[in-house]
């Protein structure tokens, strides 16, 4: 014999005489295997199918390919053996040169010439064999009942296929489900008690089967009537997604372990005006490990409430350090006695990980609070200046026209307020004022985390609690200046400063340098007591490095671009008529990532 003949016997005589197929379906009394076995030395290896003790078909002639097709075939037998297929449900067609067998109209496999030959027969009399072997297994006695997914508190059925004989019965002998049989309609009726996997006997005067049954709690479940607050006039449509959000995280009952994604459905141009509401259609889903998903469309009935605009009791600083190098908490603050807080946040994510900035409100008290919202974001951004000007002018636009949306928070239960994804060494800025609905009804804390990303926050319960060492820190009273100044053509221009002096913290020598995050109100006055028509223009030039600014003159948003030191960016001009007084209304916020103070100058040219 050749060397190379003596080779290929060796490595056939490697192989096992009768390899088990990797699956076996156990939800049917019949069975098909596959098994490779040694072949003749030019037609290789072929792949053997089995029923029971049964040899019913070999496949051959394609070489190795012969055996993953045996496998195929076995997969898809076991298939139709799960649906309770019958013999007359197997076909034999012919295509060109080729004989394929089908059962209830899908293909189990086709026969050619290659494969013929191995048998030293024709593709049609090796069909017609292996259709009759088919049937005749199909038409013995079996049982055949799919696997049972079953929710806890729930009933699930199966209906029994297949070729029973005699009276049938259900055996439970678990804690996980109670099962019975439903011999009118043919049926398993199965009702969830506990989470747990089990088996079921399924018997007929035949034979028995060994049913397996799985019964598990769903990931969520909400429950009751969904409704969400906003304000503003209008409410914009992502403040309205957000109380939409928040009315279902608050109605959202989630499963230790599980996550969920919650996605409203508003179109980006649907204000919502003072008094009016809106049904939000909100999309659900929820999974988790050894949970049964779940998913829903709830409705949300947002409504825009008045609420009065007052002024904020407290300033919360997180800004030190401005740079986060690991994940976890960095900055805790306590509404404590007040009832409305406003929050600074400026970081830069100098972790080494991306991740997500969060605020959240932990509510320690033994009553639901309810949070009204207003924000503004930047970021996340390389550019730590246009992070903290973009939360400004966004804040100080909302905060205007009032757009915010309310949070219901349950006792001993932390909420999220805002999440934002970072990148490595981005910035994120943000402005957020927060104020409890109902005077001493909840005690709040406002934390901020550097955390890893995660696709949805979700509330959770508050095991335990222990305050951080930032807490009571970077705390600033009356977070709002009121100021005044007078331009008279002619004489001394008018300066107003903006962040200067700072503002002193609740611990003793804490000063906010810049005073970032506080609310100025000025009111400028600007006089012409001349006979001439006279231009006055509003200047804002940087104390120190550069800036930026964000304002609302007279109710108008204006921005200031970087502005270098001695250098200044015009804001506003006014053509005053002889003897003509004009009173100005400007509002600004120091911003994260300016260097203030700055300085208005009010100067005719």
């Amino acid at each position: 014999m050749k060397t190379r003949q003596l080779l290929q016997l060796a490595a056939f005589a490697l192989i096992p005489a009768i390899t088990p197929s990797p699956s076996a379906h156990a939800a049917s009394t019949l069975v098909f295997k596959a098994v490779t076995v040694d072949g003749e030395r030019r037609s290789g290896p072929t792949g053997r199918i089995y029923a029971g003790p049964d040899a019913i078909m070999t496949l051959g002639g394609h070489g190795w390919r012969s055996v993953t097709d045996a496998r195929e075939v076995a997969r898809r037998l076991n298939s139709f053996a799960e649906q309770g297929i019958l013999p007359q449900d197997i076909k034999l067609h012919r295509e060109r040169r080729t004989h394929v067998i089908t059962a209830r109209g899908k293909r189990v496999l086709q026969i050619d010439h290659k494969m013929a030959r191995v048998h030293r027969s024709t593709p049609g009399l090796l069909a017609r064999e292996w259709v009759k072997n088919l049937q005749a297994k199909f038409g013995q006695p079996y049982l055949s009942v799919s696997p049972i997914l079953v929710p806890i508190g729930e009933n699930r059925t199966a209906p029994v296929r297949g070729n029973p004989v005699g009276q049938l019965t259900v055996r439970a002998d678990t804690p996980v489900v109670t099962a019975a049989y439903d011999a009118a309609d043919r049926l398993v009726r199965v009702f969830g008690l506990e989470p747990g996997r089990t088996e079921l006997v399924v018997a007929d005067a035949h034979s028995s089967l060994r049913l397996p049954v799985r019964a598990a709690k769903y990931a969520a479940r909400i429950a009751g009537f969904l409704s969400g607050s906003v304000t503003g006039s209008p409410a914009p449509s992502e403040v309205i997604a957000r109380a939409a959000k928040a009315a279902v995280r608050a109605s959202l009952a989630l499963e230790p372990g599980a996550w969920a994604a919650i996605r409203p459905t508003i179109r980006r141009d649907t204000p919502l005006g003072p008094g009016r509401s809106l049904s939000v259609p909100v999309r659900v889903s929820a999974a988790g490990e050894d949970y049964l998903s779940y998913h829903a469309r709830p409705t949300v009935l947002v409504q825009n409430r008045v609420l009065p605009q007052e002024p904020v009791d407290v300033l919360l600083v997180s800004n030190s350090p401005e740079r986060l190098l690991a994940h976890g908490l960095w900055f805790e603050g306590a509404l404590g006695d007040f009832q409305s807080a406003r929050l600074l946040f400026h970081h830069v994510n100098g972790s080494g990980h991306a991740g997500d900035i969060v605020v959240e409100l932990w509510n320690l008290g033994d009553e639901t609070a309810r949070v009204h919202v207003i924000h503004g974001l930047g970021g996340p951004t390389p550019d730590e200046s246009w992070a903290g000007h973009r939360a400004a002018t966004q804040f100080l636009a909302n905060r205007a026209r009032g757009a915010g949306w309310v949070i219901p928070i349950p006792p001993n239960t932390s909420a999220p307020v805002l999440s934002r994804p970072i990148t490595i060494g981005a910035t994120l800025s943000g402005l957020i004022e927060l104020r409890a609905l109902e005077p001493g009804g909840a005690d709040l804390r406002v934390r901020v985390f550097l955390s890893p990303p995660r696709a949805e926050r979700m509330p959770h319960p508050i095991t335990q609690y222990s305050p951080s060492p930032f807490l009571g820190m970077w705390h600033y009273l009356s977070p709002r200046r009121e100021l005044s100044a007078r331009y008279v053509v002619g004489r001394d221009w008018a300066f107003i400063t903006i962040g200067d002096p700072a503002t002193p913290g609740l611990i003793e020598g804490d000063h906010l340098a810049g005073n970032y995050g506080v609310i100025y109100d000025i009111t400028l006055e600007l006089d012409n007591p001349t006979a001439e028509e006279v231009p006055v223009v509003l200047y804002l030039e940087p104390g120190g490095g550069p800036a930026r600014g964000a304002l609302l003159i007279d109710g108008n948003p204006v921005e200031a671009a970087v502005i270098a030191r001695d250098s200044e960016a015009e804001l506003a001009r006014y053509l005053l008529a002889p003897g003509e007084r004009r009173r100005v209304f400007i509002e600004t916020i120091p911003q994260g990532g300016s260097n203030y103070p700055v300085r208005l100058v009010a100067r005719a040219i």
